[in-house]
């Protein structure tokens, strides 16, 4: 399963949601990078809290503006991608024994990373020219915070795969993504995780 959400403002709400720091300290793993933006600014593996305050904002991990409306209050941050394990998946890995549950996450992980891949691939546009005219494929930066359970405290076996709306284009500029195309690919993007996982 697959939904989306827009990210906006200053992206606290996803940040502290429920008055925790949902993605950052919710005891679950820390986030992991993907998509081709990030090694243009240097980020791998582990996502340090700090970067991902600062590419919600608009700006690089140095401090500087990667949009034009970067550190705006009104702007879009990005968008969250939740990729959801079903059910019977989610079960089999909270049951299971721990060799089991490692392989299921890793599944479930090798799943939103090759969704993650597609949705760059063919889904990933910024507006360039007079009037945004002008569309170019762009590489992205996509943090991916793994979650265990539901707001209910079921198994739930997710990850919110955070599309931050940082644009790497292939001249070396930045902007901002088109999210039209994101919305068009949902159905597609949710069969690429469900046949890879």
């Amino acid at each position: 399963m697959l939904s989306l959400s827009k990210i906006s403002g200053s992206g606290n709400y996803y940040l502290n949601l429920a008055r925790e720091d949902y993605y950052l300290n919710g005891g679950e793993p820390p986030g992991v990078w993907l998509g081709s933006a990030t090694r243009h600014l240097g980020l791998f593996g582990k996502a340090d809290p700090s970067d991902v305050r600062s590419l919600l904002a608009g700006f690089s991990p140095s401090g500087v503006g990667l949009v034009q409306n970067a550190g705006a209050e009104n702007r879009q941050c990005g968008w969250d991608l939740t990729f959801s394990a079903p059910k019977s998946v989610s079960l089999l890995w909270a049951l299971g024994s721990e060799r089991e549950a490692r392989e299921i996450q890793a599944a479930h992980f090798a799943a939103v990373d090759c969704a993650v891949r597609y949705l760059e691939a063919e889904g990933c546009f910024t507006r360039i020219g007079r009037g945004g005219t002008l569309v170019e494929s762009v590489g992205v930066a996509v943090c991916v915070f793994e979650h265990g359970t539901s707001r209910m405290g079921d198994p739930q076996l997710h990850s919110h795969a955070l599309l931050l709306n940082v644009a790497h284009r292939e001249c070396g500029k930045w902007g901002s993504i088109d999210s039209r195309p994101i919305y068009d690919m949902m159905m597609v993007l949710g069969a690429a995780y469900r046949a890879e996982l």
